[in-house]
């Protein structure tokens, strides 16, 4: 059985990088070497020029053969430890023994069978009043290692999975180093060169070994097209910023950055664009409005417009600079007009739309009808309208009334706050939690349900109608 420690596989891929980095530079110096051996007309005669087509059909290929196995590494690698994470665990610290985990899964039947044995004490109409909340905490005990041991043989069926689907993941780029040793071994061992007749005489069997090294080339390129990431895909940092857009809807904006700094990328722009709602929460960070507005103003300090990453030269540079470093930023820039100038610029956090610019007339007209459909319980959460717990009106699960916990709508603040209260935001998201818990009502059973459903995760007790987590991604 094998083993695999994620944190392990990344320090050596940093390794690989700058050794690699050292080798391709190396590899360069030859290259530029030979080639300028290959050019120079001020070398005459029959040997030199024997001795150029020499080094121009062997050293040219092989050269480019290192090369490319020195990147097809890294990048294979790379993929490697991607596709672990989205198909294993995303964890950057991942491991998995399956010698141990394999003595988990037979764990989990032993204590299947402890809390079904724990469950028939705690039902038995002969159990004492004073055992059962022993039995209780005992089986709440067992159930809670019973899960963790069932994540863990999950962990151990994907890992297997993983294992046998990338088998030969590595065989092009082992192809390939093969290829290559055995074509250097070949010119080493049968490549004689005649002084007197300043001749080379060369075996068929280079030749061939050329031939071979250029198909496993050929082959590993194939392959590692296969990979949908951009080539350096782990060199850039990734950070992601969700908002609402003027539909409701949520929108997620990409933003890269290399060495701490915001940078354009255009393929990797738009594999972003298209893909990126399938990386593994580990390739990104999500950004909240502050952390964002923090990134653009620094980087107004700079001249910089972090939104676009194109560097500000005119006149209106100077002013972002300057109004990058006011404390009061928004006020000020209302009161001298240098809002209308950034944002007509393009620059400032409402380009981004995480604040939500709306008319007054717009808010005055804007009617609220998430109300109406439910019955408050407690106050309502600072800066919002929304109670930090509310029965829904004429909805039930299993016969009883559905109630929302205080440790859900706890999000539903932080969503609508993150919108600088914006009435209309409060209104979509709350519409929309009522409609996300009219379709999951049919599909509750007793005991706790998770859903997602419509954007959103719902925790359910079916048993008391407690909503206890309501999360809108």
């Amino acid at each position: 059985m094998s083993r695999i420690d994620i944190a392990e596989l990344n320090d050596f891929l940093h390794g690989l990088r700058s050794s690699n980095a050292e080798a391709k530079d190396m590899m360069g110096n030859i290259t530029q070497a030979a080639a300028d051996y290959a050019q120079d007309d001020s070398l005459k005669g029959a040997a030199v020029t024997t001795s150029k087509q020499y080094f121009t059909d062997t050293y040219m290929p092989i050269i480019q053969s290192i090369i490319e196995a020195l990147n097809e590494s890294e990048e294979r690698l790379a993929q490697y430890i991607r596709e672990f994470g989205a198909q294993v665990d995303p964890s950057p610290s991942a491991k998995v023994d399956a010698q141990i985990l394999q003595e988990v899964m037979e764990k989990v039947s032993q204590l299947q069978r402890k809390e079904e044995d724990l469950h028939q004490q705690l039902t038995a109409p002969n159990t004492r009043p004073d055992m059962e909340q022993v039995y209780v905490v005992k089986s709440r005990s067992v159930h809670t290692q019973l899960l963790r041991a069932i994540e863990k043989e999950n962990i151990l069926e994907r890992y297997l999975a993983f294992e046998q689907s990338h088998g030969d993941f590595f065989s092009a780029l082992h192809e390939l180093i093969l290829a290559t040793s055995r074509t250097i071994q070949e010119l080493l061992q049968h490549v004689t060169f005649n002084a007197q007749t300043g001749t080379y005489t060369v075996s068929p069997s280079i030749t061939s070994s050329l031939q071979l090294m250029k198909k496993a080339l050929d082959h590993a390129r194939k392959e590692n097209d296969k990979d949908p990431y951009p080539d350096d895909f782990e060199d850039y940092t990734l950070f992601a910023y969700t908002y609402v857009n003027d539909q409701g809807k949520n929108v997620t904006m990409w933003l890269i950055e290399k060495n701490g700094k915001r940078v354009e990328n255009k393929e990797l722009q738009d594999f972003l664009e298209k893909n990126g709602q399938e990386l593994p929460p580990v390739s990104y960070t999500e950004l909240s409005g502050e952390d964002l507005e923090r990134k653009v103003n620094d980087s107004w300090k700079e001249g910089v417009n972090y939104l676009t990453g194109q560097k500000v030269t005119d006149a209106s540079a100077g002013i972002l600079r300057t109004s990058a470093y006011i404390a009061s930023g928004k006020d000020v820039m209302d009161d001298t007009g240098l809002t209308d100038m950034a944002l007509s610029a393009g620059f400032g956090i409402a380009a981004a739309r995480n604040k939500l610019i709306i008319p007054k007339n717009t808010v005055e007209k804007y009617k609220i009808t998430w109300n109406k459909n439910i019955k408050p319980t407690q106050e309502v959460i600072p800066n919002t309208n929304i109670p930090r717990s509310f029965t829904l009106k004429g909805k039930k699960v299993n016969g009883k009334g559905i109630w929302v916990h205080g440790n859900a709508t706890k999000h539903m603040g932080e969503f609508v706050t993150a919108a600088k209260g914006s009435i209309i935001v409060e209104n979509e998201l709350m519409l929309s939690f009522q409609d996300a818990v009219s379709s999951i009502i049919p599909n509750v059973k007793p005991g706790k349900n998770f859903f997602k459903v419509e954007g959103w995760e719902i925790g359910i007790n079916g048993n008391t109608g407690v909503i206890y987590h309501a999360l809108y991604k």
